[in-house]
């Protein structure tokens, strides 16, 4: 951090504080079921409508952006999540509650454009990718974080979590307040016309590493669908431990490799760092289809970890670095959409292949599916860099 200016400390900070806020997702299951005494049905209800209201803040977040000072959607996010906790722990129809806790997964969506742009401004050209690095570092420290206070917070009561939350929010709010932010990059809003031509305008390079980004989240989704059924079945009863296990795994390898593993793969362009991400989750996930013991399972998250790191950190830095500032916006809130469409597919894939060829053989297409994705993206890469010096040769 001793590298970081003012600015981007206090963008590192920020998000390490938003991401603890949004106390509720990451217990989401657990916690609808204890608070409001949902069934299976409801909670299932519940968290999809979850997603698609963090997901609808993300798109809206991205528009706001070029209207509206960072400084103002922020404080403004930060009051009405305030607002939507109180009221959710004030109202006893739980109708009502429910109602307030997914406004306040819409002010939470809302915001997570505006730390990719701050970030975009912040960074040049010497230091794109280590910001970004850092900015990705904040999320997972402020989700490993989250996952210690808020596992034993949600076990002593449903209640305190949200608790949690509210007081969170209001740091939130006064960190908002106080801290020095670069200026906003004052683009007038866009008309549907001038949009449409910006969009059209995005470089190829931003679009193949988008496509990219597509296929590393199915395969980075397997995490979430794939991997806690599997451990079902190969631990016997053990599968909740040894999934939490690979959660804290996966949040310490990112908080401890984030920043070395950034300085050795700069060099590199960034759909060659996308493709070693497919390499390393096709390692990380292949290899379950020959181990079942304990101590491999988590040796392997060292792998796909890799991947995510490098999958997260260069496409963003890439839309930094190559897309209009103009249209920046909109690309980071795209790529929770993104993310969220990925997942999706995976469930579908996912539940497929489990039916069909069973768990070994699935994990094996996986694994070949990111030598095939890392091959292509290596491809492109190198397309990417050859064409232009030819150009400019002719």
């Amino acid at each position: 951090m001793s590298g970081l200016g003012t600015g981007m400390r206090n963008i590192v900070l920020l998000r390490l504080l938003f991401v603890m806020t949004n106390a509720l997702g990451p217990f989401a299951a657990l916690f609808f079921q204890r608070h409001y005494r949902l069934d299976s049905a409801g909670v299932a209800l519940v968290i999809t409508l979850m997603s698609a209201f963090f997901l609808v803040g993300n798109v809206l977040g991205g528009a706001l952006v070029g209207r509206y000072t960072f400084r103002t959607l922020l404080v403004c996010s930060s009051v009405c999540s305030f607002v939507c906790l109180l009221c959710g722990i004030l109202f006893s129809a739980p109708v009502a509650s429910i109602a307030m806790v997914l406004l306040f997964m819409f002010c939470a969506g809302l915001v997570t454009p505006v730390f990719s742009i701050l970030t975009s401004l912040t960074a040049n050209d010497s230091n794109r990718v280590a910001f970004f690095g850092y900015l990705h570092l904040a999320s997972n420290l402020g989700a490993a974080l989250l996952f210690v206070i808020g596992g034993y917070l949600l076990a002593l009561d449903s209640v305190y979590l949200m608790f949690f939350a509210l007081v969170t929010s209001v740091l939130c709010l006064f960190s908002s307040a106080c801290l020095s932010l670069p200026e906003s990059h004052g683009s007038k809003p866009a008309t549907r016309e001038t949009s449409i031509g910006m969009m059209a305008g995005i470089p190829h390079v931003v679009i193949a590493a988008g496509v990219m980004f597509f296929a590393l989240a199915v395969l980075d989704a397997q995490r979430e669908y794939h991997l806690p059924l599997w451990l079902d079945v190969v631990t016997a009863g053990k599968a909740a431990s040894l999934f939490g296990a690979v959660g804290i795994v996966n949040a310490l390898l990112v908080i401890l490799l984030t920043q070395s593993l950034i300085a050795l793969t700069s060099r590199f362009e960034p759909l060659t760092n996308l493709a070693f991400a497919a390499i390393f989750y096709s390692v990380g996930f292949g290899a379950y289809a020959f181990f079942e013991h304990t101590a491999l399972i988590l040796f392997f998250v060292f792998f796909w970890t890799l991947g995510e790191i490098l999958s997260v950190t260069y496409v963003t830095a890439l839309i930094s670095q190559k897309a209009p500032l103009q249209t920046q916006p909109t690309l980071f809130s795209l790529v929770p959409v993104v993310l969220a469409g990925a997942r999706m597919v995976s469930v579908g894939l996912g539940a497929w292949l489990i039916a069909g060829v069973g768990f070994p053989l699935s994990w094996s297409l996986y694994g070949v599916l990111g030598i095939a994705f890392g091959g292509i993206c290596f491809f492109v890469g190198h397309r990417a860099v050859v064409l232009p010096r030819t150009t400019s040769l002719d």
